[in-house]
């Protein structure tokens, strides 16, 4: 897999040879071994943690052992605690929607107040043929169908064409540790139910469905774009002037 990514990092990143970065880890598989990787590259890069204080002595753990594999790397890393449950409760929101918000905001603040140049997060083949799942269930247009994003403003994805298979094949022959988180095993989220009842099935009808569904994303892309270019068209010509209303 290093040479994969490697490879990948030259074709679609290689900006980021040369840039300041910090990757957003949990602790997490995920993010364990792309942390490894960009260490293998030799990149300059600190580990960002937010402990979310919802899993109690579980997420402390979590936090000391990211702290420890800042040591192991010789990396800084950043560790921002949160009262989760308090934010969605203020802002009346769910959970995952509270340390999203809470997650992002810090990260964006923290690459800005540090110089920063791109915020690197774990999101590989998996999780987007997930998050395209959940929006197909819950009704969407084309943009909500296009997927995760590789580079959206200073947030690059460089694991998103790896599939959680080949992430974990690399951990376990590079003998590389990680935190199980055992809230993904709850089916009361969506995502998990797609993970563990769903996305198995789809996998045994196509052995080769994330291939599969890399091309479809391809192609709703490109339609994303020729609409996109379609509609600035047509304002072109039926706006004759703007101001400030």
């Amino acid at each position: 897999m290093l040479n994969a990514f490697k490879n990948h990092i030259e074709k679609r990143f290689p900006f980021l040879k040369n840039s300041r970065l910090v990757i957003a880890i949990s602790g997490g598989i995920d993010s364990v071994v792309l942390a490894h990787l960009c260490h293998k590259l030799n990149f300059d890069f600190a580990l960002a943690h937010c402990n979310f204080n919802l899993r109690g002595k579980e997420s402390d753990e979590d936090e000391a052992f990211v702290l420890d594999l800042g040591e192991q790397l010789d990396v800084e890393v950043f560790v921002q605690n949160f009262d989760t449950e308090a934010y969605a409760e203020e802002n009346k929101c769910s959970i995952q929607m509270a340390a999203r918000e809470l997650r992002y905001d810090w990260f964006s603040e923290l690459a800005q107040q540090l110089n920063f140049d791109y915020i690197l997060t774990a999101h590989h083949a998996d999780d987007n043929l997930e998050t395209f799942l959940i929006n197909f269930t819950r009704g969407t247009g084309l943009n909500g169908l296009t997927g995760i994003p590789e580079l959206n403003d200073n947030i690059a994805r460089p694991l998103l064409p790896f599939a959680r298979e080949a992430i974990e094949a690399y951990a376990e022959a590079e003998h590389i540790n990680w935190r199980e988180d055992l809230s993904n095993t709850s089916r009361k989220y969506l995502r998990n139910k797609l993970r563990h009842d769903v996305v198995p099935i789809l996998k045994e009808i196509n052995p080769q469905l994330l291939d599969s569904f890399q091309s479809t994303l391809e192609y709703l892309n490109d339609t994303a774009d020729i609409v996109e270019e379609s509609l600035n068209a047509v304002a072109k010509r039926a706006i004759k002037d703007l101001d400030e209303n």
